[in-house]
C-alpha cells in the first residue's frame, strides 16, 4: 500500500492527514485517527466513516488527484 501525508486548514483549524491507497479506494487518517475511506466511481464518494463536510471531502479528493496526476 502506498500512502502520503498532507496538511490542510479546514474551517480555520490545521489538520494533518495521511491518505493510504488500498486498491481502488483510499483510507483517510486525520490527526492520526482513521476517519473514513473514499473511492472514485463516476465521481468521488465517501464509502465508509462518518460523513465528511463537502469542504473536507473536496480537499482530500483534490490532494489525491494532484498526488497521482
Amino acid at each position: 500500500m502506498h500512502s502520503f501525508p498532507y496538511d490542510a486548514t479546514i474551517d480555520g483549524i490545521e489538520h494533518h492527514f495521511r491518505i493510504t491507497q488500498n486498491h481502488s479506494s483510499y483510507g483517510i487518517e486525520q490527526d492520526g485517527v482513521v476517519i473514513g475511506e473514499v473511492a472514485h466511481f463516476d465521481n468521488w464518494q465517501q464509502t465508509t466513516g462518518e460523513p465528511l463536510s463537502k469542504k473536507l471531502l473536496d480537499s482530500i479528493c483534490e490532494h489525491i488527484e494532484s498526488h497521482y496526476g
